[in-house]
């Protein structure tokens, strides 16, 4: 529905402006989707999962060799510009413009949009222009111009945060800089403009009224709780005042621009906004990012992590509100993935990160047993499966519960959690819950796992997609002692296994490169040696999955050794073939020069 409007009745007019179309039209799905939810943490929920999805593939792509502008400016193969770039990165340029507009005020650009272009293939200029005249005084239409950098230049800004309080003048001064690294060719970039959502949260929870130093009082007799700061140079001061006590800033609320942000918070601030922003966004943010700054701490320093109690009593915290949705509770206690945690590196070592992050899953597992077996019991969906939010929230909580329980069971020799979700596997009445327990049984690796795994097969051996499922969720195991490695190649001679079919190679070929560093990244160069073997098989029968899955070894450079070397003779191996197709050569050309 939302691809006929912004996709077909008004398309674009050549491929460089594909974001016009894709970009908007994931806009509005995700605005749809988070419109379906009840509360603001439930609503926070899509917003999370889509900001996960543009940190981990489009932060990455904008640092690689593939980076390109929104909008790009040449290409070799159309088709490998079907990125997280114009998609995602798309989706949030609009979402910058509604921000810097209104909803209302997005809604009648939107108007103005369909009534100047129904019908016509048109330009991303085209669209930006109907939103700021549709919105002549706001900060869109004042700035258009230099917004439009976000569609002409590449990378991911970084912003800088400081604040300072002084108590005797009760004012609260921030400082915001922005910069953007070089990216494929682009070396001196201009500025953004970026609007940044942002709050000031006392230690008890308060909210502040801001006040922007010789700001007159609004209309409405108030002083706002949020409001949007538009950083448009390099560098400016904001000062607020009246503000009687020292605060901690929660800037970015919403994600409000697709840019690194680094505020120099400490541990108290993160925990003060895990416990009391306003902004449930921001709430899971804090929450990452304590437990980023761990696994990072562990991965540089080379010691065994050892989770703190402050932190696990913020986790017990987080699972024992009962005003936050459950779902956003899952998110919250999700350790960030392998992937991100690497990009967050300048040196990689994946089986370091891997090492870190299953420590810290465990250990979290351990300190909170008795708080999962209450959320595991308190979240059961009684009665018709129902999709609505709040029982999908529900589900997916009492569902991570399961695999906490069962890993810590597994680890202690006990078999009654795995026993447990064995039989919730065979009794589920919903696909959501039959694989919950399926995953937490891998997950752990309990025994129950094989037997599950070949019910699991059995009952859907004629179901297309769920037997994708079947091999991805065996494709994305925790890798331990290399099994999950060794199960994916065995798995390639299975009966249902189809090189040439794109969804089953995507499961098992794609999941496990590209979703599962630590089976993939292995020290004796096995996992790069089987990716060659795979791009070259499937650039035969099909160039584009091929280069999807070349694109792994976008970031080899920044991999330590032995695995930088390695991968480097891997892609070379590759880039040899001299009937490669364009799709991977442009691929794997780009990596080598990077």
């Amino acid at each position: 529905y939302f691809h006929n409007w912004t996709g077909n009745r008004i398309t674009c007019r050549d491929w460089f402006q594909l974001s016009l179309k894709e970009g908007l039209t994931v806009f509005r799905d995700q605005e749809f989707s988070m419109d379906m939810a009840g509360s603001a943490s439930a609503r926070a929920v899509k917003r999370i999962d889509d900001v996960r999805v543009l940190r981990q593939a489009q932060f990455s792509e904008d640092a690689g060799p593939m980076a390109h502008p929104v909008r790009p400016d040449s290409y070799v193969q159309i088709n490998n510009f079907y990125t997280a770039t114009v998609y995602e990165k798309g989706a949030e340029v609009v979402r910058m413009m509604q921000t810097l507009v209104g909803r209302d005020g997005f809604a009648n650009g939107m108007t103005l949009y369909f009534e100047r272009h129904d019908g016509h293939a048109v330009t991303c200029d085209d669209f930006a222009q109907a939103i700021a005249d549709a919105n002549p005084q706001s900060e869109l239409a004042r700035l258009l111009l230099q917004f439009k950098r976000w569609y002409s230049q590449a990378g991911t800004p970084r912003v800088t945060a400081r604040g300072r309080y002084d108590a005797p003048t009760r004012t609260y001064t921030l400082l915001l800089e922005q910069s953007c690294a070089a990216a494929n060719g682009q070396s001196a970039k201009l500025p953004y403009v970026i609007p940044m959502a942002m709050g000031l949260v006392t230690r008890d929870g308060r909210a502040l009224a801001l006040q922007l130093e010789d700001e007159a009082l609004p209309a409405s007799g108030a002083f706002p709780h949020e409001r949007v700061l538009v950083l448009s140079e390099a560098r400016e001061f904001y000062t607020f005042v009246n503000v009687d006590e020292e605060p901690v800033p929660s800037l970015l609320r919403g994600f409000s621009a697709p840019v690194t942000l680094v505020d120099g918070l400490s541990d108290a601030d993160l925990l003060t906004l895990l416990q009391h922003d306003p902004d449930p966004f921001n709430r899971w943010e804090a929450g990452q990012r304590l437990a980023l700054e761990r696994l990072i701490s562990a991965v540089k320093s080379g010691a065994e992590l050892a989770l703190d109690e402050g932190y696990i009593a913020a986790m017990r915290g987080v699972l024992q509100n009962t005003t936050l949705d459950p779902a956003f509770k899952e998110l919250v206690l999700v350790a960030p993935s392998e992937v991100y945690v690497a990009e967050q590196l300048d040196v990689v070592d994946p089986q370091r990160i891997h090492q870190a992050r299953e420590a810290l899953k465990l250990q979290l597992a351990q300190g909170l047993r008795d708080e999962w077996v209450e959320a595991f019991d308190q979240h059961q969906v009684h009665g018709g499966y129902s999709p609505d939010p709040v029982s999908a929230g529900k589900r997916a909580l009492a569902n991570l519960a399961l695999d906490m329980l069962c890993l810590d069971a597994v680890e202690r020799g006990d078999a009654v959690w795995p026993g447990r979700a064995y039989q919730r596997f065979k009794d589920a009445a919903n696909m959501t819950d039959r694989q919950g327990a399926l995953t937490a049984l891998i997950g752990s690796h309990s025994e129950l796992a094989e037997p599950a795994l070949e019910r699991f097969h059995e009952l859907f051996r004629n179901e297309p997609l769920v037997i994708d499922k079947w091999f991805m969720l065996q494709a994305t195991a925790p890798e331990r002692n290399g099994r999950v490695f060794a199960r994916v190649k065995t798995l390639l001679h299975h009966a249902d296994f189809n090189l040439k079919n794109p969804n089953r190679a995507r499961s098992l070929i794609g999941a496990m490169c590209m979703g599962n560093p630590a089976a993939f990244h292995r020290a004796d160069a096995a996992g790069y040696v089987f990716w060659a073997d795979r791009v070259l098989e499937l650039d035969a029968v099909n160039p584009q999955l091929a280069s999807r899955i070349a694109r792994v070894m976008d970031r080899w450079s920044k991999l330590a050794d032995p695995y930088r070397s390695a991968a480097r003779e891997a892609i070379s191996r590759v880039a040899a073939k001299a009937d490669l197709s364009d799709d991977v050569r442009e691929i794997v050309t780009r990596a080598l020069a990077d």
